[in-house]
C-alpha cells in the first residue's frame, strides 16, 4: 500500500468495489465486475483475486503473477462417528483381507490338524490295535481352532493343544502376523483419536460427478469460463451441475447446509474459510486448473513496471511467502488436521502387503510339514513304537548292548565269510597244485 500510494495521483480519492466478480466479456463488448471498472477508467487498479486470463490480458494492464496455485475445492467435513472410531485405523478393504485371512487361517489349522490326526489314528491302529485307538479318539479330539485363533489375534491366545507340528507351524506365523498388525492397529487408532481427524467424500472433480448435488463457483468469474469453455473434458462435463454465486459467504453456507456438494474458487479464498470457525470445511485433494492472481490495472496505468519491480523485490526478500505464512498458517484458528480432507492416517492393504506375505509363507512351509507328518505316519511310526516300548521295558542301557550286539554280529558274520571265502580259495589251490 504505501508504495501504490506513492505512485497514484489522486492521492485524495479512494475507490471502493465491495463484493464484486472478477467480471465477464458481454456481447457489446463491456465487461463486468471488477474489470468493467479497470476498463472504464473508474478505478486504476484492483487489489482484487483477479486471475489473469488470455482474454482479460487483451483489456487491461497487469502486474506479474503474486500467487499461482490454480482453483481450490471448498467441501464439507464430516467427523466420524465416535462410535466407529475403532474401524477408523484400517481401510475398508484392509478389514476385509484381515477377516479373511482369519477365516482361512482357521479353514487351513483345522485341514492341517485333520490330515495329521487321521494319520496319526491309523498309524496307532496298525500298531497297537482297535482298543488303543479307541482311546486315544476320547482323549485326542479336535481342537477348538476357531476361538484359539480369534484368542490369537486379540493377542491372548495360548500355545495350541494339538501334537500336530504343521498346526503349531501355521500359529507361529499368525501370531507374528497379528503381533504386527496390532501395532500399527494400536498406533493408527492412537493417532485417529488425538487429531480428531475429519473426513469428506468430494476430494476431486470425479468425486463431483459421482455426487448428486450441484457445485457452486463465483458467477462472472474465470472459474465459470473454465467450466464452460475448457478444453479438460471432465470439467465441461460437470457444467450443467454448476451454480453460480455472487456472494462467496453465501456458497458457502449452501456447502455448509448440504445444499451443494463443494465450492470452487480461487485457493486463497477456500482456504481462508477452512480456517475460521466453526471448522466443519476442508480443501479437496486436487486442485483444479491454473489461476494466475495478479493486481489488475488499467489499460493506460503508468505503474506496472515500478509494481511488477517491487513485487519481484518483496518475493526475493521473501517477505510474500511471510505474508503468506502470516494469514494462512498462523492466523489459521483452526487446526490443521481438521482442514485436511484428504482422507490420509488409515493404513492400506497396500502398504501391509507384505504383512499378509508372512502369513501366506508360514501357511505353506504348514502344508511341507503336514505332508512330512503323514509320511512319518505311514513308514516311521510303527519303528519308533516298537523302539520305544522295548526302551521303556528293558531300559536305555539294553538298547545300546542290543545295539552293539547287532553290530557285533554283522562283523563277526562279515569276517566268517571272508574266512571261509579263503579257506576255500586255499582248498582250491591245493588241488589245483596236486594236479600238476
Amino acid at each position: 500500500m504505501p508504495l501504490i500510494q506513492s505512485q497514484s495521483s489522486h492521492r485524495d480519492h479512494v475507490y471502493h468495489v465491495l463484493q464484486g466478480p472478477g467480471g465477464t466479456l458481454l456481447s457489446n463488448g463491456s465487461w463486468t465486475g471488477i474489470m468493467g471498472e479497470l476498463t472504464s477508467g473508474r478505478a486504476d487498479l484492483a487489489l482484487f483475486p483477479l486471475t489473469l486470463t488470455t482474454q482479460r490480458a487483451q483489456y487491461i494492464q497487469h502486474t506479474q503473477p503474486y500467487m499461482d496455485e490454480g482453483y481450490g475445492l471448498l467441501v464439507r467435513t464430516g467427523s466420524v462417528d465416535p462410535g466407529y472410531s475403532f474401524l477408523m485405523p484400517f481401510e475398508t478393504f484392509t478389514w476385509v483381507m484381515l477377516i479373511l485371512a482369519l477365516f482361512l487361517t482357521i479353514c487351513i489349522i483345522f485341514v492341517l490338524d485333520s490330515i495329521s490326526r487321521s494319520a496319526r489314528l491309523k498309524a496307532i491302529e496298525r500298531t497297537h490295535g482297535h482298543i488303543k485307538l479307541q482311546t486315544v479318539r476320547k482323549r485326542d479330539k479336535l481342537m477348538g481352532h476357531a476361538i484359539e485363533t480369534v484368542m490369537m489375534a486379540v493377542g491372548s491366545g495360548s500355545t495350541p493343544t494339538t501334537r500336530s507340528c504343521s498346526v503349531k507351524v501355521m500359529f507361529v506365523s499368525w501370531a507374528i502376523f497379528c503381533v504386527i498388525m496390532l501395532s500399527a492397529y494400536t498406533a493408527n487408532l492412537t493417532a485417529n483419536l488425538t487429531v480428531n481427524q475429519m473426513a469428506s467424500a468430494i476430494k476431486s472433480l470425479s468425486d463431483l460427478k459421482e455426487s448428486s448435488l450441484p457445485f457452486g463457483v463465483p458467477a462472472q468469474s474465470s472459474i465459470s469460463s473454465y467450466f464452460s469453455n475448457s478444453s479438460d473434458q471432465a470439467a465441461r462435463a460437470l457444467h450443467a451441475k454448476m451454480m453460480e454465486f455472487r456472494v462467496p459467504d453465501e456458497a458457502v453456507e449452501a456447502v455448509r447446509d448440504g445444499k451443494i456438494a463443494a465450492y470452487i474458487s480461487d485457493y486463497p479464498t477456500v482456504q481462508y474459510y477452512t480456517q475460521v470457525p466453526p471448522c466443519d470445511l476442508a480443501l479437496g485433494s486436487d486442485t483444479i486448473g491454473s489461476g494466475a492472481l495478479v493486481i489488475g490495472l488499467s489499460p493506460n496505468s503508468t505503474i506496472r513496471q515500478k509494481l511488477d519491480a517491487a513485487l519481484l523485490q518483496l518475493s526475493e526478500a521473501g517477505y510474500l511467502a511471510e505474508l503468506r505464512r502470516k494469514w494462512f498458517v498462523e492466523a489459521s484458528r483452526c487446526s490443521l488436521q481438521d482442514s485436511d480432507a484428504s482422507g490420509k492416517g488409515r493404513l492400506s492393504v497396500h502398504q501391509a502387503w507384505s504383512v499378509f506375505l508372512v502369513l501366506a509363507g508360514g501357511a505353506a512351509i504348514a502344508v511341507v510339514v503336514a505332508l512330512l507328518e503323514v509320511i512319518y505316519y505311514k513308514r516311521f511310526f510303527s519303528g519308533v513304537q516298537e523302539l520305544k516300548k522295548e526302551m521303556s521295558e528293558h531300559g536305555p542301557r539294553h538298547m545300546l548292548r542290543k545295539s552293539m550286539g547287532r553290530r557285533y554280529q554283522k562283523t563277526s558274520s562279515s569276517m566268517s565269510n571272508r574266512s571261509l571265502t579263503s579257506d576255500r580259495s586255499i582248498n582250491t589251490n591245493n588241488r589245483y597244485a596236486r594236479c600238476m
